[in-house]
This record gives C-alpha cells, sequence and structure tokens, in this order.
C-alpha cells in the first residue's frame, strides 16, 4: 500500500489533508467491513457472541459496534497524528504506521472471535481462532511497516530547498550552467595491463616450485595496482572528486577553490608518475600519458588528473572553468 502526502502549502498548513483524510476514511471502511461479515454469518451465531476477552455473550450487534468503535479509535486516534506538519517526517510516518498496525489487528482480533465462535457443526467453538488471530495480526504489523516505509510526509521548506532555487535561478541567468555536469571512467591502457599482469604472472609462475600461493599472490598484488589505477572521474555544481573503482572517493576538489583549468596532452612522469600523488597542496590521479586536465587553485596547487582523450578534457575543462571560484549556491 503506497501513500503520497500532498507537497500543495504544505510549509503553511498544518495539517496535511491527504494524509488526515487517510487516516480517517480508512478505519471507517474497515468497521464498515466488520459489520458487513458479522451479520454475513449472522445464521451461525444464534446465541450472541462473546467479546475477545471473554464474559457473557451479546448481541452480535453491540459486538459489532464495540469492534467499530475500538478500530476507528486506534486507527484514527493514531494515524491521525501523523498528519500534522508540525512533527518530525519520520515521526508522521511511524505514527501512520502504528495505525495501521493497530487497527488491522483490533479487526483480526474481532474477526477472529467471530469466525472461532461462529464454527460450523462437527469443529470445536472457541472464543478466539488462534489461527486467523495469528495470521491477522501478522498481516497487521506487516501492513504497518509497509505503509510507515512508503508514506511520503508533506515536504517542509528547508536549506535543501534553498540550494535548489539558487540553482534554478542560476540555470535561468545561465543556460549552460544547468548541464555542469560529467563523469566518466579512466583505466590503464591495455598494454600497460598486459604488462603489471606479466610482471607478476611470470615470476610467480617460476616461484611455484616454492609455494603455490606466491603465484597466487602475485595475481592479487598486480590486479591490486591496476585496481588503484582505475576510477571514476565526476563532476558537477559542487565538486571534482575521484574514486577508485567508482566506489572509494580520493580525491576531492571543491568548484570554489578552483581558479582556473585546461586540457593538456601531457607525460605523466612530468606529474609525477601514474596513480594517485599528493604533495605540496597538489595533487594527481594520472593513469597514461595523454589527455589531462590541469587545474590550478586559488592557493597555488595545482590537480592534474586523466581523460580518455583531448575533447573529454576540453568538456571538463569548460565545466571547471564556468564553476571556477563559485560555491554550489552562489550564482
Amino acid at each position: 500500500m503506497a501513500y503520497e502526502g500532498s507537497h500543495d502549502g504544505a510549509d503553511e498548513r498544518p495539517i496535511d489533508a491527504r494524509a488526515l483524510r487517510f487516516a480517517l476514511i480508512f478505519p471507517l471502511l474497515l468497521a464498515a467491513s466488520l459489520f458487513l461479515g458479522g451479520f454475513l454469518i449472522k445464521g451461525q451465531l444464534p446465541d450472541g457472541v462473546m467479546l475477545p476477552t471473554g464474559g457473557g455473550s451479546l448481541p452480535l450487534p453491540a459486538f459489532l459496534s464495540i469492534g467499530a468503535v475500538l478500530i476507528v479509535v486506534l486507527g484514527a486516534g493514531v494515524g491521525s497524528q501523523g498528519a500534522r506538519t508540525s512533527l518530525p517526517p519520520l515521526l508522521r510516518r511511524i505514527l501512520l504506521g502504528v495505525g495501521m498496525t493497530l487497527q488491522l489487528a483490533a479487526f483480526t482480533l474481532f474477526g477472529a472471535a467471530l469466525l472461532g465462535q461462529g464454527a460450523p457443526e462437527g469443529l470445536p467453538k472457541v472464543t478466539v481462532d488462534g489461527f486467523v488471530l495469528l495470521m491477522g495480526c501478522g498481516l497487521a504489523m506487516a501492513m504497518g511497516v509497509v505503509l510507515a516505509m512508503t508514506f511520503k510526509p508533506a515536504e517542509q521548506w528547508s536549506a535543501s530547498d534553498d540550494k535548489v532555487l539558487a540553482q534554478m535561478l542560476e540555470a535561468e541567468a545561465d543556460p549552460a550552467a544547468i548541464n555542469d555536469t560529467m563523469a566518466y571512467f579512466v583505466h590503464p591502457k591495455g598494454s600497460v595491463t598486459i604488462m603489471i599482469l606479466l610482471v607478476a604472472i611470470l615470476p610467480g609462475a617460476i616461484l611455484t616450485v616454492i609455494s603455490p600461493w606466491i603465484l597466487l599472490i602475485a595475481v592479487v598484488l598486480a590486479l591490486l595496482v591496476i585496481s588503484m589505477l582505475s576510477a571514476t572521474i565526476q563532476v558537477d555544481r559542487h565538486q571534482l572528486i575521484v574514486k577508485l573503482l567508482g566506489l572509494v572517493p580520493v580525491l576531492a576538489v571543491p568548484c570554489e577553490v578552483v581558479d582556473a583549468s585546461v586540457s593538456l596532452d601531457i607525460v605523466a612522469k612530468d606529474y609525477g608518475g601514474w596513480g594517485l600523488r599528493k604533495h605540496s597542496g597538489s595533487a594527481t590521479f594520472l593513469t597514461y600519458s595523454g589527455a589531462a586536465v590541469v587545474l590550478r587553485l586559488n592557493d597555488g596547487g595545482k590537480v592534474v588528473v586523466s581523460a580518455p582523450d583531448l575533447d573529454t578534457a576540453d568538456d571538463l575543462s569548460a565545466i571547471l572553468n564556468r564553476r571556477a571560484g563559485k560555491s554550489p549556491d552562489k550564482r
């Protein structure tokens, strides 16, 4: 069961109208279903029905009325609190989920009493049918969890909304800025990868006469070296970030500290060599000699990252030059 709260004017309304309607209407429908089910098996309950707590038999309408009131009180009483926009979103989700669980559990309890006491001839009659109660309460718990997870409270205006508004204003002033995102994957060239593997495998194969573990360790180390030279390079309106294998961030450069950038065809050894290197306020991540982007930082440092080709380097450099010196919420 998925439900989305209202998003219209949520910052001004103390009550989420759609959530409130759901919290009130659902238990009423559930109570009506209890009445309908009770009257369908009325013929099997000629002497009335005992409450699940025991005691004397009550006329069926009285029994159903008590059940309906309990369902509505629990469901609407707890669930309606989830419609209050002044409460934290997580608490609202919990309240709506708890309300759902309680009203379904109450419905199950009274339904199990009806089925247990209205058992057909030949079957033992019980105050409450335990199997129905067990399955129904399990469903009630599951539905409560599902509702709590899928309910989206009416959103309130927050600092993140201010940032989004600032980004929209900037995009309106500079339409090109909305496309200031880019990502690509760099890895060693095929010849370099083969060389690294051969350097590991050939000596390891010879040394297997000592121990087969040496070859395995050599191959693992070679794969580790290759992974250290493979990364995803991403840039957006906030920063440039390098992630090894697209997972582990190892280098991040906020756009506001960038002074300028340029795309170049470089030789890796002129910038310290392959891999991740950091020294004297500068950092490089190079997987090969060739296309790269060189960033000059406003503190005098330098950052260099590889690119698949000069066209990609040109595009990345253009984005960084547009964003140079700008924080995410600046125009």
